[in-house]
């Protein structure tokens, strides 16, 4: 069928969609399913469809672990509406096409977990049973992209939902029963590959690692509670993206500078539990991994010599499966490269 005899039959199609009124007793989104069935129809005649109604437009088949229901799926996704306007996207390639690209944002895997009312219903149908290495490009029917949990197509229909229908191609790069193991086994991974490895202690923290950069010395001791000392530090992904550093250079390099801000070092007030370290003047708090780290470095004891430490950790200890800002995406281990160095002159 060529372009134009195409969208003749697109255009009649919805017309008669449009045309024809609500009937009482229709579910909710009956009318709205005319038109999803007319694009269907028209744009993607031998799509197949699920038992809940979304379309698989095509499938490529991967060879690796199969994602299950109330699992984690790593993903790689593009999405857009019916007229393939980009709507959400992962690629860093993809923000440049649009003109959208910033520095300062994360690109790449997501983490969706594919648990009952925590990713949309259409979505969900979508992906559980695809295998890692796998890529699918499916429509979604507005009425499927609700968070709510149904059994049958019936029921999505007649649930009301504000939602627009999408189009997302996607692949699964990885899956993990357990997201937390997933991130320990790439922490260790890269202390291991960046770092050679990392110090062991007799109460390890689940889920943190450490590293100690500076040479050791016979004086070094733990930090006396009250204390306070100055330190540089740069914060990374483990994809390497830094979202945060004291080091003017450093955030030049990597495009995160503002010139609103001073690049110095900032003072830390120790205490008697690393819960209770502080940061800055108007003392506040930092998140646990930050301060697990800084607990581990020591005081040299020798006039000149700081210590200089890695730390990394999971989600738990950062920030959880919300993430922060565009810099830092769910579920994502944090590298803190942090310097201790001598008390700036005013």
């Amino acid at each position: 069928m060529n372009r134009i005899n195409k969208s003749i039959l697109y255009i009649i199609s919805i017309a008669a969609v449009i045309g024809c009124a609500k009937i009482e007793g229709e579910g909710t989104n009956v009318a709205n399913k005319r038109f999803f069935d007319a694009w269907i129809s028209v744009n993607h005649p031998k799509a197949e469809k699920t038992d809940l109604g979304v379309y698989i437009i095509e499938k490529q088949d991967g060879t690796g672990a199969e994602v299950k229901e109330d699992g984690y799926a790593i993903v790689e996704f593009t999405a857009t509406d019916l007229d393939g306007n980009i709507t959400s996207y992962t690629g860093k390639e993809v923000a440049k096409q649009l003109g959208t690209y910033d520095t300062t944002t994360y690109y790449g895997p997501q983490v969706w977990l594919t648990q009952d009312e925590t990713i949309q219903a259409g979505i969900q149908n979508a992906i559980v049973g695809m295998k890692v290495g796998g890529r699918k490009k499916v429509a979604i029917p507005s009425w499927l992209m609700t968070y709510s949990s149904y059994s049958t197509e019936k029921e999505y229909l007649n649930h009301s939902s504000d939602y627009s229908n999408a189009i997302y191609d996607f692949t699964v790069v990885d899956y993990a029963d357990d997201i937390n193991t997933w991130q320990i086994q790439k922490m260790q991974t890269y202390m291991t590959e960046n770092y050679g490895g990392y110090d062991t202690f007799e109460n390890d923290t689940t889920g943190f690692y450490f590293k100690q950069l500076a040479p050791k010395t016979e004086t070094e001791k733990e930090f006396n509670a009250d204390t306070t000392i100055y330190i540089n530090y740069t914060g990374k992904l483990l994809s390497g993206l830094v979202f945060d550093t004291t080091y003017e250079r450093v955030a030049k390099d990597n495009g995160l500078y503002d010139a609103s801000r001073t690049y110095e070092p900032v003072s830390i007030t120790w205490a008697s539990e690393y819960s209770s370290i502080t940061m800055g003047s108007s003392s506040s708090s930092v998140i646990d991994g930050f301060a697990r780290t800084l607990w581990n470095m020591r005081n040299m004891g020798e006039e000149g010599k700081y210590d200089k430490a890695v730390g990394i950790f999971y989600s738990p200890l950062g920030y959880g499966y919300s993430g922060s800002g565009a810099s830092i995406p769910p579920y994502a281990p944090l590298v803190f490269e942090i310097e201790i160095v001598a008390e700036p002159e005013e």
